[in-house]
């Protein structure tokens, strides 16, 4: 047990080297703080920032910590998750000590299993959602992403694993040395014909070495205005912040008098003398202690709980001891220095009043530096021509405007609290009313059994809500009717115009379409014409042609 802590405080000295962890210390943590730490080490491992546990809900913690930890593959002892998520629940140092071994020996591979778990882990999709045809083709590339994925990783561990083929590097070497030979050659042929054959070769040589020029010019130029555009934004911040300064200086100057500027220099002199002589001396002082137990406690060996009872029974007797003494002391006190006693704890008062007002004094100007170099940064930040962040009386002149807006939001948030009132209360009476309704209706049908009309009210209701579609029904025919008329009478009226615009084409076309069929006629009888002389041509042809084919033969 005293080994493995002895190895877990190591590692965690070694992770984390701002924090002094020590055995002892370590030992004597509480169920919470064990839980801080086992957070902290996983979130490392997964490489995000570390989880507060004591703002977050204690189950969320440990359901975030189990689900880290199936990631990872780890398995309990005892072989049940139940068991380790109650362990951890109660902060058990038995089952946390273990575990942040297990994480600390392991967090190479560990590191990379995290890794991996936050791209393959698939996220899971409701078959209710499934039928969506967008989200199914989104899921099936998601699914496809993650192949990629799978093969990108794999064949980059391959690399790493195998290592590069030196036999491929030495051939892409040649072949690029070849293609770089043909470039030079190629270089080399141009400049002969066509820089050095040339006739305006000096001339063109000096183009080129003036465009060189004026583009280095004209870079430098660039980088100079890039320059001055850089040192104009700076100033302009300067002038900004400085202006901002100048009008603080006049607000905390106004109405100051040099009796009060020679007092408050007085008091911030006084301030800093008791700072200076007695604070520091003595935090000085306090700290070469602590650090003098510190090296004590870390040149002994490992305490065991056995050490730690028997030093605590020693600490335990020199108080008793120092009561024992302390008593003596009031007895044998002198009466006057009874008198002064008081006057003696009023300025020890004093002194601890005082050093808690140079402490809070000094947080005070730690928390002013900060603020002030926050602000600072916060100005640098700003872009040219953004508005610097608000002065104390900007902020009075927003403040004052925001109270109207204030009361009238108070005003409608009443009265929306008692429109919400009312809201229930008519709730509740509309609930009363159905109860009530719900039981008159029960009582009739019990009446209308016992007089033997069972059914009658449920017809009667039946019958006015047939009444009521019938009713319903009647007056969206009469519309749906009245909207058909409409329709058809525009019809009628667009056909009449069209009748009416198309008329005099219709009087135009019938002698045209006279004048088409008796061309149509004379075209048929001449068409008969043309194919009679063209079969008595074609036969006359071939009779001339064969009796010139014998006279050949």
């Amino acid at each position: 047990m005293n080994a493995q802590l002895k190895y877990v405080v190591d590692e965690l000295k070694a992770l984390y080297p701002k924090k002094d962890y020590n055995i002892i210390e370590f030992d004597g943590f509480e169920p919470d703080q064990l839980v801080q730490i086992l957070s902290n080490v996983i979130c490392t491992i997964e490489s995000k920032e570390a989880v507060n546990t004591r703002s977050e809900n204690r189950e969320m913690t440990i359901k975030r910590l189990l689900n880290s930890l199936y990631i990872m593959k780890y398995r309990p002892p005892s072989g049940n998750e139940y068991d380790l998520a109650q362990s951890l629940f109660l902060g058990e140092k038995s089952a946390i000590l273990p575990l942040l071994e297990w994480l600390l020996k392991e967090r190479p591979t560990l590191e990379k299993r995290a890794y991996l778990g936050r791209y393959l882990i698939k996220i899971e999709v409701p078959p209710a959602l499934r039928g969506d045809s967008n989200l199914e083709e989104l899921f099936e590339n998601y699914e496809q992403l993650l192949e990629t994925f799978k093969d990108a990783h794999r064949e980059r561990e391959q690399h790493l694993s195998a290592g590069s083929n030196t036999g491929e590097l030495r051939g892409d070497l040649a072949v690029m040395e070849r293609e770089r030979e043909i470039v030079v050659a190629k270089v080399a042929t141009l400049q002969k014909t066509r820089v050095e054959g040339s006739k305006a070769n000096a001339a063109l040589l000096a183009r080129v070495k003036a465009l060189r020029e004026s583009r280095a010019k004209r870079d430098m130029l660039l980088e100079q205005k890039a320059r001055l555009q850089t040192t104009c934004v700076e100033m302009e911040r300067f002038v900004a912040r400085t202006k901002q300064q100048v009008a603080e200086a006049r607000r905390a100057a106004h109405g100051v008098t040099p009796q009060g500027l020679l007092q408050r220099a007085e008091e911030e002199e006084k301030v800093s003398t008791y700072i200076a002589n007695e604070k520091i001396p003595a935090d000085m002082k306090s700290g070469q202690t602590q650090l003098q137990l510190l090296r004590e406690v870390a040149s002994q060996t490992c305490l065991t709980r056995s050490d730690l009872a028997q030093v605590e029974q020693q600490v335990r007797a020199l108080s008793s001891e120092v009561n024992a003494l302390l008593e003596r002391r009031m007895a044998a006190a002198d009466p006057a220095d009874d008198k002064l006693t008081p006057f003696k704890q009023q300025a020890a008062m004093l002194g601890r009043k005082k050093e808690a007002a140079a402490e809070a004094l000094g947080e005070l100007k730690k928390e002013s530096a900060a603020l002030k170099s926050k602000l600072e940064k916060i100005q640098g930040q700003l872009m040219p021509g953004e508005e610097l962040p608000l002065t104390e009386e900007q902020f009075k002149k927003y403040m004052g405007q925001l109270k109207p807006r204030t009361e009238l939001f108070k005003a409608k948030r009443s009265q929306l609290s008692s429109q919400t009132a009312e809201c229930g209360v008519l709730s509740r009476t509309l609930e009363i009313l159905r109860s009530n309704h719900e039981l008159a209706q029960r009582q009739l049908g019990d009446e209308e059994r016992r007089l033997g009309l069972s059914g009658y009210s449920s017809t009667a209701s039946q019958l006015a809500e047939v009444n009521a579609t019938k009713t319903e029904l009647d007056l969206q025919k009469e519309s749906k009717l009245e909207a058909l008329s409409k329709t058809i009478l525009e019809l009628n009226q667009i056909i009449a115009s069209k009748k009416a615009k198309l008329a005099p084409a219709i009087q135009e076309l019938r002698p045209l379409r006279e004048q088409y069929q008796a061309s149509l006629a004379d075209f048929n009888k001449l068409k008969q014409v043309y194919d009679a002389t063209a079969a008595n041509l074609g036969s006359a042809s071939n009779k001339i042609e064969q009796a010139r084919t014998n006279s050949a033969g």
